[in-house]
């Protein structure tokens, strides 16, 4: 509920940095499902590796930083969904039900990303 609040775009670029390095390293997990697609899911890896190295070059570097916001500093936010994502697959045990909720937690992502990336131009 913090993302849609973002206007700034160096706020919006580093919110979405922080989304695609957590998609990236819960993506990127040796636990993910055997019945996925591994070129798809390497593909898709290196493209989030690819936008990450772009978002990395273009931010200043101190875009991550938002005095000020307290609690609703959006990239808290973030890393508190993700932990909640890890703690989920570890409660279930990584299961493949597990992961499939995950992945549909990560078509999310991808639709808050295409909004702030929207914020940021």
């Amino acid at each position: 509920d913090t993302l849609p609040h973002i206007t700034h775009p160096h706020q919006a670029d580093a919110t979405a940095l922080r989304i695609l390095q957590h998609l990236f390293h819960t993506l990127a997990s040796h636990t993910t499902p055997q019945h996925w697609h591994n070129d798809a899911r390497h593909q898709l890896l290196n493209s989030l590796q690819h936008r990450i190295q772009r978002l990395q070059h273009c931010l200043p570097h101190n875009a991550t930083l938002f005095p000020g916001q307290g609690p609703r500093n959006p990239l808290i936010t973030v890393n508190k969904y993700f932990r909640d994502i890890q703690d989920f697959l570890r409660t279930h045990n990584h299961s493949a039900c597990a992961w499939d909720h995950v992945r549909l937690e990560a078509r999310l992502c991808f639709q808050h990303l295409h909004n702030l990336t929207r914020t940021a131009r």
